[in-house]
């Protein structure tokens, strides 16, 4: 399968638009609109329903697509390992939640490229889901997250403990207070929404949910606010009054998790680069 069909269909999917896909593609719309129609001809099924400027995808073109990621991924891994230079004699690709970069990751990924010049490396921030699968496709040699996954044949191996603290952009303010105005309900996971429910059983409901702490940080250094945040990412922050730490607040602990292949033909490298982790 010609895999210029495949990114033309990813990008359509994206887009849910044939014009705005095919400024991103650099062609024509009526190439995209042939391709697609080659793709559907080769596959003998609708991939998408056309309404007016807009196209959304059909049950079969939703299934397709993960098998059209896969596909595209694969090659470029293949492409990738094939195409390792002398110099560079070994590849790693890292995926992890955002949270984990900002913590630990970034200065980890720093350290080896220093430390190991003859590693080619590839980085991926990624959601919990999309990290767990990446791992079952093969498509990631290692992946960083707080909930311990379920997978078979993985070594699953706990790297860190990270303290949760309630910040304020107020001094002095009371936890009740604190959740209740203003506060930002970061979504850690599982475990942290489990003893957060625990801490807090009769919280109002709060105006703004997030799915990362950066967009939470961010939010309330420009409008105010509270959240639970790392505490290695509030600390710089409470040392020169951006943020205040909620006195009455319990500490959540989370457990951030390293999952790899436990046959993987890089196992034992993963193994000795986690030796280097300093959280």
């Amino acid at each position: 399968m010609d895999l210029v069909l495949l990114q033309t269909f990813i990008e359509v999917a994206q887009t849910r638009n044939f014009g705005r896909a095919s400024e991103s593609l650099c062609v024509s719309s009526s190439t995209v609109s042939a391709r697609i129609k080659q793709l559907e001809a080769l596959l003998g099924l609708a991939l998408f329903t056309r309404k007016h400027h807009e196209v959304t995808l059909t049950p079969a073109g939703e299934g397709f697509e993960r098998h059209a990621r896969f596909i595209l991924n694969a090659w470029e891994r293949a492409y990738e390992d094939t195409a390792l230079s002398d110099r560079h004699q070994k590849r790693l690709v890292v995926a992890g939640v955002s949270s984990l970069w900002d913590i630990f990751l970034q200065d980890w990924l720093s350290d080896i490229y220093n430390a190991i010049p003859n590693i080619s490396l590839r980085a991926e921030e990624s959601t919990p889901l999309r990290v767990v699968e990446k791992l079952e496709q093969g498509l990631i040699d290692v992946g960083f997250m707080y909930e311990q996954p379920s997978l078979k044949g993985y070594v699953i191996q706990e790297v860190a403990t990270i303290p949760m603290i309630l910040v304020s952009d107020k001094a002095n303010t009371p936890v009740d207070k604190a959740i209740a105005e203003g506060y930002i309900r970061v979504e850690w996971g599982a475990t942290f929404g489990g003893l957060h429910e625990s801490a807090f059983p009769q919280r109002p409901l709060a105006r703004v949910r997030a799915n990362s702490g950066r967009v939470a940080l961010n939010l309330i250094l420009s409008c105010g606010g509270a959240a639970y945040l790392p505490q290695v990412t509030a600390n710089p922050l409470l040392e020169h009054g951006q943020l205040y730490l909620v006195n009455d607040a319990p500490v959540i602990e989370m457990t951030a998790y390293a999952a790899y292949n436990l046959h993987g033909e890089h196992r034992a490298l993963i193994q000795s680069l986690l030796k280097r982790l300093a959280v």
